[in-house]
């Protein structure tokens, strides 16, 4: 799996700063105009278009291992291309329907084959959204096509969105899920990923994105891929149907994105003030004293907390002042 690594964070060569390892900002103010407009809904311009995928080298991670049973179960959920393995919390058996999480991790090649998902982490990186199991809150990590031993072809961030879709389908007819609230939460890559879901998607209850990118091309342009892009590179349209700032008007249900302020992307401050005017349900946190990781733990658990009472017919989540204050005093470095 490869996971957002800090130790990998940044090597600087002839004065450019390249990011390795997962999908962050170059940290550095953005000047040219990121033309954020209403244009047709990110479903319409999927609808007319199909990924060409000219590199097949992609090598995700082997099958997972099995876990813990009292910590998660290996399932695997039925999707277009076949069956893809995720793991999810067990069934508490108390003939209560429970809010879930569908976790989406960061970095590239799937959700491992080792036991980083129930091993103890770091409070200023932790990648597992492990707060949100720890609440007792139902949780899924599920891996998607080309990723963990599963049919079909790596596509970044493009037919892994209907993986994830299927996901959600699997998720919402198990009998303790309540099929109502269901969450996404996403890190860096998995943020980019749920911020393109919320603009695919009306399904989910609230999405939350940690980390994600606002515009695939300027992240490709900016810093060193681990692993190769897999598309055609020529055709603009390819980039652009990855890229969340593109189509935030497609987005119907409350969205949150929270990064810490080293690694904050300047196109959200726009991102924000388009979403602002258009009344998009979409609200940007950049956090103070924050980075790419240590917001991870704070964030998750104030999201959790919010989850856990967030019982009416419509969501009620909010972040206001005191809550952000909260996260940035509870920041650990």
């Amino acid at each position: 799996m490869f996971l957002c690594n800090k130790t990998l964070l940044a090597t600087i060569f002839t004065g450019v700063l390249l990011i390795t390892g997962c999908d962050q900002n170059t940290p550095k103010a953005t000047t040219e105009k990121s033309q954020v407009a209403k244009e047709d809904t990110l479903v319409v311009a999927r609808a007319g278009f199909k990924t060409k995928i000219i590199e097949t080298n992609f090598e995700g991670d082997s099958a997972p291992i099995t876990p813990p049973a009292e910590v998660f179960n290996l399932i695997h959920y039925p999707a277009k291309d076949g069956a893809m393995a995720a793991f999810i919390t067990p069934d508490p058996k108390d003939n209560v329907k429970h809010p879930a999480v569908i976790w989406l991790v960061g970095g590239y090649g799937g959700i491992g084959s080792d036991d980083f998902f129930w091993a103890e982490q770091p409070k200023d990186n932790d990648q597992t959204g492990s707060a949100f199991r720890k609440a007792g809150i139902t949780m899924m990590i599920p891996s998607f096509r080309g990723e963990n031993g599963n049919p079909g072809r790596y596509e970044m961030f493009y037919g892994e969105l209907d993986d994830l879709e299927s996901a959600r389908s699997w998720l919402a007819s198990q009998p303790w899920v309540d099929a109502n609230r269901i969450y996404v939460v996403g890190h860096s890559t998995g943020g980019t990923r749920a911020l393109l879901a919320s603009e695919l998607s009306d399904k989910y209850r609230a999405v939350f994105s940690l980390g994600g990118i606002p515009d695939l091309k300027k992240r490709i342009e900016g810093g060193k891929m681990m692993v190769n892009v897999p598309f055609d590179q020529t055709n603009p349209q390819e980039f652009k149907l990855r890229s969340p700032q593109f189509f935030i008007s497609s987005i119907k249900v409350p969205t949150f994105y929270f990064e810490g302020e080293e690694y904050y992307w300047s196109e959200f401050d726009e991102i924000k003030a388009s979403a602002k005017a258009q009344h998009i349900p979409l609200q940007v946190y950049k956090i103070n004293g924050g980075d790419h990781f240590n917001i991870i733990t704070p964030v998750s658990e104030t999201i959790a907390k919010k989850i856990l009472s967030d019982t009416d017919s419509k969501t009620s989540i909010s972040f206001d002042a005191t809550d952000i204050k909260s996260i940035e005093s509870n920041i650990h470095h």
